[in-house]
């Protein structure tokens, strides 16, 4: 628009130069720069802002209450059935006893009770085995020993004739001799750990006595338990069982 208003006012001079006539009345043509599109209006108003819509929000994400785990649940420990009130408790001491072993087996002696308790092992379990009880009939001023019995020469270990309770017991008891063999060792004596473990039931607040067990501990820190079974021998026997030493 500023270009053609210029270009009108040229043409308007030339013409006017050229002309014979006495000069026109001069006319001014005031040329004002085309309006530029106004500002827009800052100046505060009443007007009222639309917010946009609201966008679909994400779904929360659960988040944990705390970071510390949570202490782990202790299983109770076990505790033990407790005995009816009238069964008897477990009998402990100390007493003295002598043991020897053999090549199928151990003896022992009881000094409390003077009994000769004779442990035979199992063929396929040395551990275990068949336990026989006798009442020690040594007296002092009888044969230690046989001095006309000898071990066997071509054992691989050194090998004992037993003496005095034992030795009478095992020469004159040939299924004892059989059963046990020579001894392996001396006779020891020693102090041993003893608890007597009742067995039976109890009913309507009666006890009434069954087979129990014996247990002891051997010169060699080794728990043996001695069950309750029948008679077998002059005494109470039955079986045994050794746990070895830990």
């Amino acid at each position: 628009m500023r270009k053609r208003a210029v270009l009108l006012m040229l043409m308007a001079l030339v013409l006017a130069a050229c002309s014979d006539s006495p000069p026109p009345t001069q006319i001014y043509v005031v040329i004002s720069p085309t309006p530029e599109t106004p500002p827009p209006d800052t100046s505060p108003t009443n007007s009222v802002t639309i917010a946009p819509p609201p966008t679909t929000s994400p779904v929360p994400t659960a988040r944990p209450t705390s970071t510390t785990p949570p202490p782990p649940t202790s299983a109770p420990l076990p505790t033990a059935t407790p005995a009816p009130a009238a069964f008897p408790t477990n009998t402990t001491a100390q007493v003295q006893i002598a043991e020897q072993v053999f090549q199928r087996g151990r003896m022992f002696w009881i000094r409390p009770t003077r009994e000769i308790w004779v442990m035979q092992a199992s063929p396929d379990d040395p551990n275990s085995g068949d336990w026989y009880c006798y009442q020690d009939t040594f007296e002092e001023g009888e044969m230690e020993i046989d001095p006309n019995l000898y071990p066997p020469e071509n054992a691989e270990t050194a090998l004992y004739q037993p003496r005095r309770g034992f030795g009478k017991l095992w020469r004159n008891n040939e299924q004892v001799r059989d059963g046990l063999g020579w001894a392996t060792t001396p006779e020891f004596e020693l102090t041993s750990n003893y608890t007597y473990i009742p067995g039976g039931y109890v009913e309507d607040e009666q006890y009434y006595p069954g087979p129990g067990e014996h247990r002891l501990t051997t010169l060699y820190n080794e728990s043996i338990s001695f069950f309750e079974d029948r008679i077998r021998g002059d005494c109470q026997g039955g079986t045994w069982r050794m746990t070895p030493a830990q």
